[in-house]
């Protein structure tokens, strides 16, 4: 079952609309009853703060006493990166529980910008401007039950500002605006080099995790994607 839409509270205990899904093991039953799922992401979780909660995992176990299950949560909250401006943040947040093994996963969409390096080695040689790029990068790992994830979200995100360099801005004024695009100028990076020097920067904070960088093509029909990966259990 997906694509259930639920309000809940996210890390700072704001309002959202959190996209839910739930999936069961169907080793020891023929098939399965919705309601009983949704009775427990809806009825018992509702409203309350998005976290790493085993007893999520445990109650939809034990709605048809499966020996797996699976929960999965997505929202978006807006974060104050620079100059006190938010930028939107997809968030996610996967629960596996096998037997009595309960495993939790954070995955965090972190927007970007980027001036395309192909470009601006040519128009410094042949004139003309560079074109710049949307870009975002996910970043997945395996998190501690125990995690503060208030305060585990924020260094990744920072991390990750702090090495691309280019967040998006509601609003710059002139002045501003000059000081973004100088700085774009100065931050030239091909996808696989700005996953390389996201996933070195994060390295420690995850025993396993995979960061995925795409950059939004402004002169193609295609995007370019790289995928940096350490561990051995998340592809």
């Amino acid at each position: 079952m997906d694509d259930v839409d639920i309000l809940r509270k996210d890390f700072e205990g704001r309002d959202v609309i959190s996209h839910q899904a739930a999936y069961i093991n169907l080793t020891t039953v023929k098939g399965i009853h919705m309601s009983r799922l949704i009775n427990v992401i809806l009825n018992e979780w509702a409203g309350e703060v998005i976290g790493l909660d085993d007893e999520i995992l445990d109650q939809l176990s034990a709605s048809h006493g499966a020996k797996g299950t699976y929960w999965e949560c997505n929202w978006q909250s807006m974060f104050e990166v620079e100059d006190s401006q938010p930028v939107k943040i997809d968030y996610k947040i996967e629960g596996k529980k096998v037997f009595k093994d309960i495993q939790w996963f954070l995955s965090l969409g972190i927007p970007y910008a980027n001036v395309c390096p192909c470009s601006g080695e040519m128009t410094k040689k042949e004139g003309g401007i560079p074109h710049m790029q949307r870009a975002k990068a996910i970043v997945t790992g395996e998190v501690a039950h125990d995690a503060s994830l208030q305060d585990f979200s924020y260094d990744i995100i920072m991390k990750v500002a702090n090495t691309v360099d280019l967040m998006p801005k509601p609003f710059m004024k002139r002045e501003d605006e000059l000081d973004w695009c100088q700085r774009a100028e100065r931050t030239q990076l091909f996808v696989e080099d700005a996953t390389r020097e996201i996933a070195d920067c994060l390295d420690g904070m995850f025993a396993d995790m995979v960061v995925v960088c795409k950059h939004f093509e402004v002169i193609h029909e295609h995007n370019a994607v790289a995928v940096s990966r350490k561990g051995e259990n998340l592809l």
